[in-house]
């Protein structure tokens, strides 16, 4: 199978996934979001593959995780939850929700944290960013893809 077939049956397998729900629960986490400041909040911005060239708009909301998931170790990384809304070729969208462990640095927050898709979407994804100010920069990497977000906070 060539790839820009299987790029295609990938695509309308994901559409049939995703478009039932067309985000209902995202929009609402984004209406419902308040202004906050540090890491928690809205944000929006774009995602670029560094493999393909793939590119798409892209909104997150984070805010602080349950209790129940708290830090390991004794680290003094804290867990959120990143809810994230990606659109490629304006058409297709997905959302998803990603726990990161997120540390105060200062100036600056740094985040990392993994999340399992399914295998033809990539597998395991590994997330590293940094949010300074109003700022929400990350790199991603998976099986079969890598690349950024650049993201600015919605007040």
């Amino acid at each position: 199978m060539n790839t820009s077939r299987l790029i295609r049956l990938v695509l309308t397998a994901l559409s049939l996934v995703c478009l039932p729900s067309c985000g209902t629960a995202f929009r609402k986490a984004w209406n419902n979001a308040p202004a906050a400041n540090g890491v928690a909040g809205k944000w929006e911005g774009t995602w670029l593959s560094a493999v393909n060239g793939h590119t798409g708009t892209l909104k997150c909301v984070v805010t602080p995780a349950l209790k129940a998931e708290s830090a390991k170790n004794g680290s003094k990384a804290q867990p959120y939850s990143f809810f994230y809304r990606a659109t490629w070729k304006t058409i297709l969208s997905g959302s998803y929700k990603a726990l990161h462990q997120v540390e105060n640095k200062g100036s600056a927050f740094v985040f990392k944290g993994d999340h399992q898709m399914p295998d033809w979407a990539g597998g395991k994804y590994h997330y590293e960013g940094t949010v300074k100010g109003d700022e929400f920069n990350a790199c991603y990497e998976c099986a079969i893809d890598r690349g950024t977000f650049t993201m600015k906070r919605v007040k």
